[in-house]
């Protein structure tokens, strides 16, 4: 029985790392769906705040409402609104609650996972991550399996700080590989 079950657990820990091999060498490049011909890729250095239009290569960032297709999958931020809470939970004094309305589409033939904690991350002015927050009031998940062809719209909500006015929303789609969509987001496009 010992046996066996050391058989089990070194199959799954092979399975396990063979997945995360795989997926190290997977890199996904960011391509806008619906490109404006007349905007400029602007390389942006987030501590400085500074630009640079001649640098190489540069960091293309997106805006609420763009649409960027990495590998299969087809990724909008179609809105942020704040949320105030309800009488039982409401953000804690000197911070907000950012909601973000998002929608994933599958264009491959093979369904995939999506993970809400793994895939999405925003990080605030000074370069830190933000919390998820789970007590806001959202509708919607982007957690579960995503089927061939297939959309899912949610929302995420974000605990920030009161006195920040620009984040970064960062879509991730390889957990174990490279590649990132920026959307820069401002506060006077939250509603």
């Amino acid at each position: 029985m010992i046996r066996k079950k050391s058989f089990i657990l070194a199959l799954i820990l092979l399975l396990a790392l063979s997945v995360f091999a795989f997926g190290c060498e997977e890199t996904t490049t960011p391509e806008r769906v619906e490109k404006d011909d007349t905007e400029q890729v602007v390389t942006t250095d987030r501590k400085s705040g500074s630009s640079d239009e001649t640098a190489a290569p540069a960091t293309e960032t997106f805006s609420i409402g763009d649409t960027v297709k990495m590998g299969d999958l087809e990724f909008t931020l179609k809105g942020a609104r704040w949320d105030q809470g309800d009488q039982f939970m409401k953000p804690d004094q000197g911070e907000r609650w950012l909601v973000l309305d998002c929608e994933i589409e599958n264009r491959s033939d093979k369904s995939t996972s999506i993970s809400s904690l793994l895939m999405f991350t925003l990080y605030d002015e000074d370069n830190y991550s933000m919390d998820m927050e789970f007590f806001a009031n959202t509708k919607g998940s982007l957690d579960g399996e995503l089927g061939a062809g297939r959309k899912m719209a949610g929302e995420l909500a974000f605990n920030v700080e009161e006195g920040q006015s620009t984040w970064e929303f960062i879509f991730e789609p390889n957990v174990f590989g490279f590649g990132q969509a920026i959307y820069v987001i401002a506060e006077d496009e939250v509603k």
